[in-house]
């Protein structure tokens, strides 16, 4: 009888939350059909069926978190399509055990409620105040004579990605549980419509929960368009392991301020302002 194990979605993913079974025990699966919906620090993802047959057990419940490789299901070969089975009760409860049995709650522990992504974002905010040595910089620029196809947000994408020499540029969505940075590939070589396509596409499926695991991996640098929401001004922390995030703000009358929050350790001061212009005369450009 085959193990379906949780995979390894991303390569620093340790552990996944199962959020939502898609077949019950007795029910038919397809390859490749979605079986089950994990909840990761980094995306939500549908994970398809390794074989086809019969969902024989659902060994991990719902709201189970588990490490990777661990087995939360077996799928037969049809001999009893009729007879269903129960979920399994055992991982769970063994698991609150073992927790009850290590004393206290720590403070993750105990904001109950949370999604893994939630409690991610969180922890790396953390990581972020306290490791990295933050600056910032702002300048105003007139973007009355742009072109904005698809929206401001690809411009601003594009802009960083040829100034700054990044080919893989991610871009914060805020989503449900939380925030998510899906990452554009070859931001700095596409043109406007196309970029534009991509963004829109990645966005929509980070808000309908469909993004893919290798969505947010790669990212050299964040774009969060903090003015689709109408704010003029932010200061976003920098996402460890990339040198800055650019905050563009609304654009009103034509002007918007862009500020460039970045890491000291990749930047000095005046590295981190000629880069701001140089986004800002990419986007005020032809």
């Amino acid at each position: 009888m085959p193990d379906v194990t949780l995979p390894k979605l991303a390569d620093t993913l340790v552990e996944g939350t199962v959020s939502r079974w898609l077949k019950s025990p007795g029910e038919r699966v397809a390859r490749g059909e979605p079986l089950v919906e994990v909840e990761t620090d980094k995306v939500n993802s549908e994970l398809e069926s390794p074989y086809e047959g019969v969902l024989i057990e659902i060994v991990v419940a719902e709201g189970t978190t588990i490490p990777v490789g661990e087995v939360i299901a077996r799928i037969g070969d049809g001999g009893s399509a009729g007879e269903k089975s129960e979920v399994s009760p055992e991982p769970a409860a063994d698991r609150r055990d073992e927790k009850a049995s290590t004393g206290p709650a720590t403070e993750t522990e105990g904001r109950l409620g949370l999604s893994a992504l939630r409690l991610r974002i969180a922890e790396r905010m953390q990581e972020a105040r306290g490791t990295i040595p933050q600056g910032s910089c702002s300048v105003e620029v007139d973007l009355s004579g742009g072109t904005t196809p698809g929206g401001w947000t690809a411009s601003f994408v594009r802009a960083a990605a040829v100034a700054g020499g990044y080919s893989n540029v991610g871009v914060a969505v805020e989503v449900p549980d939380g925030l998510v940075v899906p990452v554009v590939r070859g931001a700095g070589s596409r043109d406007l419509a196309e970029l534009s396509y991509a963004v829109r596409d990645l966005v929509e499926r980070a808000r309908e929960n469909r993004l893919a695991p290798g969505d947010t991996t790669g990212g050299e640098f964040t774009v969060t368009n903090v003015g689709s929401l109408g704010t003029q001004m932010a200061f976003p922390l920098v996402n460890p392991g990339q040198p800055g995030i650019l905050a563009p703000g609304a654009v009103i009358d034509g002007r918007c301020w862009l500020t460039l929050c970045y890491d000291r350790g990749s930047f000095d001061p005046d590295q981190a302002e000629a880069l701001l212009e140089r986004i800002a005369a990419e986007l005020t450009a032809g």
